[in-house]
């Protein structure tokens, strides 16, 4: 029996599968710097995150008119914005990303400033009237250095790295009409200092805290909506240690992040946390691979082959496949081949790519010191460095990931009429 052409070329594409694994880490990617900060529109940005219209808006820590900070607005193919400049008296060195509230306005947290100097949370319109809406006088929180998160009840969440009853930090919850309540104070043996917050699947939140636990090397912790706190996880420095980010969730249930120290070099991990299984260490840096990571990890939601540019052979036009497994992105503050840190991918199973490392001085490599990274609506990755750029007080940058550069018509076929379905990014 003949077999047809069709099928001949679905079983090759089929046979291609056990190397697609192997052919997802050979990224054709590329790094492109896209705000340069000098001082006046900022200096040393800590957070990026797109907006519902496709700007991106961000905080630095320093700079501006009153040397104390901005917030700023990217909108697509136009310059730099500085929506706000602290002056201490509004807040001062924001280090967390910003959130929309269901009130359509932005909401975020200063690291110091205010009416104690201990921080505050502000409220920016989309008219761009900027008010503070709590500042934290140490009883009730001090030191805030993650971002808001909003609650399935309406509320935002948020945490503060100091102060409180123990002075080791609280977990806090605003409603819309300003009033704050503080729900968790850290004491050191249920962690101490924590970091971002997430809302799980199972609608309770998850965070991480950098310190205290049993090794005081910090810890995995869950808050039901009741406000009970259990301790999910102490690190002990083995298993990593002093996680400065938020964890993310996959659709199974499990847990992603990383910890800025610990390891088998006490460069820092990446891990995987299941309830039910416990941790596991998928990633020990090791300073060439990238070190001390300090940033979230990103799902890589773009990593797509087109055949046709792969393999001619096959004959298939503008079809897209997606390897299995999954794929993350996230950056190391240092190590890589200039030390000044990375950008990285990273498979569940431990297979980790640099993509880029950043050297501070050639071209669109000039970021260093990279704090953040998040995935864009056009299917790539946008962050800051802390550090880098002509003036070096920090850059903006994008990563653009495409395997390879997608065929420009849209339609998914095999000639002789199979039709392999298509994945978007």
């Amino acid at each position: 029996m003949t077999m047809q052409p069709t099928r001949i070329h679905l079983l090759r594409l089929l046979a291609l599968g056990g190397i697609l694994s192997s052919l997802a880490l050979r990224a054709d990617q590329t790094l492109e710097t896209l705000v340069t900060f000098s001082g006046d529109n900022g200096s040393n940005p800590e957070s990026i995150v797109q907006g519902p219209h496709g700007n991106f808006y961000g905080t630095t820590y320093s700079g501006g008119t009153g040397g104390k900070g901005t917030l700023f607005e990217v909108p697509l193919n136009s310059p730099i914005k500085t929506l706000v400049n602290f002056n201490g008296a509004n807040g001062s060195s924001p280090e967390s990303r910003l959130v929309e509230w269901t009130d359509g306005n932005l909401y975020g947290t200063t690291y110091s400033g205010g009416a104690h100097n201990l921080g505050t949370i502000f409220q920016l319109t989309p008219k761009g009237d900027f008010r503070t809406v709590v500042s934290f006088s140490g009883p009730n929180g001090a030191s805030p250095i993650s971002g808001l998160l909003l609650g399935s009840d309406g509320g935002l969440y948020g945490t503060t790295s100091n102060g409180g009853g123990n002075g080791k930090g609280t977990l806090f919850k605003i409603t819309r009409d300003g009033n704050m309540k503080t729900i968790v104070n850290f004491s050191g043996a249920n962690g101490a200092n924590p970091q971002g917050l997430i809302r799980g699947s199972d609608n309770n939140f998850y965070g991480t805290t950098s310190g205290g636990g049993t090794s005081n090397d910090g810890t995995i912790f869950q808050l039901t909506p009741e406000g009970k706190m259990t301790t999910m996880l102490d690190f002990n420095g083995a298993n990593g240690a002093n996680p400065h980010s938020h964890l993310g969730q996959l659709a199974d249930g499990d847990f992603y992040g990383t910890t800025y120290n610990g390891g088998t070099n006490n460069m820092g991990t990446v891990f995987t946390y299941s309830t039910k299984g416990g941790l596991n260490t998928i990633v020990s840096f090791n300073g060439a691979n990238g070190a001390h990571p300090d940033s979230a990890l990103v799902p890589w939601s773009n990593g797509f082959f087109y055949l046709e540019s792969l393999y001619q052979n096959l004959h298939i036009k503008s079809s897209q496949v997606q390897w299995s497994g999954v794929n993350f992105c996230g950056t190391t503050s240092t190590g890589g081949a200039h030390d000044n840190g990375t950008v990285f991918q990273v498979t569940d199973t431990g297979a980790l790519l640099t993509l880029i490392s950043f050297s501070g001085t050639n071209g669109s490599e000039l970021g260093t010191i990279p704090n953040s990274i998040v995935p864009g609506n056009d299917g790539n990755l946008y962050g800051t460095t802390y550090y880098g750029g002509p003036s070096n007080k920090g850059t903006v940058y994008r990563v653009t990931l495409q395997v390879f550069p997608p065929p420009a018509v849209a339609a998914n076929s095999v000639p002789g009429g199979g039709n392999i379905p298509a994945n978007s990014p």
